[in-house]
C-alpha cells in the first residue's frame, strides 16, 4: 500500500511538472520598464512623502538601494539603460570605441514573440530600435507643454496599449519628463511648493522656463546657482510637486493593469536617467557636466506579484543591470550582448516548480561600476560647455573616485 502511494505521489508531481512545463505555470509575464527622468534616489520616501504609489511598489518588490547610473544625463543613460552596454560602446552622448554589435531589450523580447510598444517624451534611433508601436507623446514640446501634464498622457497611451486585447505577452516601455521639466512652471508644481513653503515670497515663486528656442538646461543652471537657502526650499519643494504628480499617474498606470487582469502577471520596473543637483554653494546644480553622487545614484524597483520576494536589496548596482535581470525573470535566454548581469536568481526546489516560477534578489558579489560623461563639463563657475575629453566615475563598493580629467576626487560615501 505505501509503494502504491509513493508511487502515486510521483506520478502527480510528474504530471503536475508536466503541466508548468507546457506553459500553464511558465506562461512568460509581460514586462514593464518605466522610466522617470531625473528622479533622484532620495526623492522618494519621507514624510511626508511626494510618492507614495511608487513607495507601495517598492514594498511589493524588490529596492535596490545602491544603483547607479551609467552617465549624468539622459541620451546615454537610456541608452545604456536598453542596451546593458556603457556610453562609450553605444557611443550615444559619448564617442564609441568601435567595440562592435549591441542588441536593444526591445529587439530581445520582440524575437521571443512579444508585442513591443514605447510612450516616452524623447526619440532618438537608438530606442526606437525593435518597437512595433513606438509613440513620442510629447511631439514638439519636448519636456511636455508647460501648461498641462506630460505624464498623464504618456502613461495613459500606455495603459490603452497594454489592455489591448492581444494572446501575446508585451514588452512596454514609458518614458516620462515630468520630473525634470519641474522648472517649466506648471500649475500642480506650484501648486505643492507653495503648500510647503506658504511664507516664500522670493523670485522663484513664479519660476517658469519658458523660451524652450533655447536649450533650457544653462538657463536653469544660470538661476540656481543664484539661490539662497530659502530659494532652494522652495525649488525642492517645487521638484518634489513634479514627483507627486508623476506619483499619482504611475499610481493610475498600475490600478488600471490590475483592472485588466495584467497586474499578477506583469513584471514592473521603474528607474531613473539620472539626478538632479542643488548644491550651488558647492556648483553642482541641475546635470550633466560631472559625475557625482546627486547625479548617478538614481532608484531601482522591480515587482512582480506572487513571483519575486519582496526585499531591500544594498548590493552596489548598475542600471545596466537592468536588462539581463528583465531578461531572466522573462524565461528568455541569456543576450550574450548585455554587459550587465541578473540581479535576481530563480528559487528551487519542488515546490517552487510546482506553484510556477519564483525569484528573489540575493546579495551579490562586489562588482565595480563605472559612468562617464563625454559631452559637457562643469567650469569652476558652475557653468556648463562641451567637453574636451571625457570623465570616469568608478564606485568600488562604498568608495568612489571620479577623474575628472585634470584632477582626480575620491569620496568615501559612508
Amino acid at each position: 500500500m505505501m509503494k502504491r502511494l509513493v508511487l502515486h505521489a510521483v506520478a502527480v508531481a510528474g504530471a503536475a511538472l508536466s503541466l508548468v512545463g507546457c506553459g500553464g505555470g511558465a506562461e512568460r509575464p509581460n514586462v514593464v520598464l518605466v522610466v522617470v527622468d531625473s528622479l533622484r534616489a532620495d526623492a522618494l520616501g519621507g514624510e511626508p512623502s511626494a510618492s507614495r504609489a511608487i513607495d507601495r511598489l517598492a514594498e511589493e518588490g524588490v529596492r535596490f538601494e545602491r544603483a547607479v547610473a551609467p552617465a549624468s544625463w539622459n541620451l546615454p543613460s537610456v541608452s545604456s539603460l536598453i542596451t546593458s552596454t556603457p556610453p562609450w560602446v553605444h557611443g550615444q552622448g559619448a564617442p564609441a570605441s568601435g567595440a562592435g554589435e549591441i542588441a536593444t531589450l526591445a529587439e530581445t523580447f520582440a524575437a521571443a514573440g512579444y508585442r513591443t510598444g514605447a510612450f516616452t517624451e524623447m526619440a532618438w534611433p537608438l530606442l526606437q530600435r525593435g518597437f512595433e508601436t513606438f509613440q513620442n507623446t510629447a511631439f514638439k514640446h519636448t519636456f511636455g507643454d508647460p501648461e498641462s501634464n506630460s505624464a498623464a498622457p504618456t502613461l495613459q497611451a500606455a495603459l490603452e496599449w497594454a489592455q489591448q486585447d492581444d494572446s501575446k505577452p508585451f514588452f512596454l516601455v514609458v518614458h516620462t519628463y515630468e520630473v525634470h521639466s519641474y522648472f517649466l512652471g506648471k500649475p500642480r508644481h506650484h501648486e505643492r511648493a507653495r503648500a510647503e513653503q506658504p511664507a516664500y515670497e522670493g523670485p522663484f515663486r513664479e519660476w517658469a522656463i519658458r523660451d524652450l528656442s533655447q536649450p533650457a538646461g544653462p538657463q536653469v543652471i544660470e538661476a540656481l546657482l543664484q539661490a539662497n537657502d530659502d530659494d532652494l526650499a522652495y525649488v525642492r519643494s517645487l521638484y518634489r510637486g513634479a514627483v507627486a504628480e508623476v506619483d499619482a499617474e504611475v499610481g493610475r498606470f498600475v490600478e488600471g493593469l490590475q483592472e485588466s487582469g495584467h497586474d499578477d502577471r506583469t513584471v514592473l520596473a521603474l528607474t531613473s536617467s539620472n539626478g538632479e543637483g542643488f548644491r550651488p554653494d558647492l556648483k553642482r546644480v541641475h546635470h550633466g557636466g560631472r559625475l557625482h553622487h546627486d547625479l548617478l545614484h538614481v532608484p531601482l524597483i522591480v515587482r512582480w506579484p506572487g513571483r519575486l520576494e519582496p526585499a531591500a536589496n544594498s548590493s552596489l548596482v548598475a542600471t545596466l543591470d537592468v536588462a539581463p535581470t528583465l531578461v531572466e525573470l522573462a524565461g528568455l535566454p541569456e543576450q550574450p550582448l548585455f554587459a550587465g548581469r541578473p540581479l535576481v536568481a530563480p528559487v528551487g526546489g519542488l515546490l517552487a516548480s510546482l506553484r510556477g516560477p519564483r525569484f528573489h534578489a540575493p546579495k551579490l558579489s562586489k562588482e565595480p561600476v563605472v559612468a562617464q560623461e563625454a559631452a559637457f563639463r562643469i567650469l569652476p563657475s558652475g557653468e556648463r560647455e562641451a567637453a574636451t575629453e571625457p570623465q570616469y566615475a568608478l564606485y568600488l563598493d562604498w568608495v568612489t573616485f571620479i577623474d575628472s580629467g585634470d584632477q582626480v576626487e575620491l569620496y568615501d560615501l559612508k
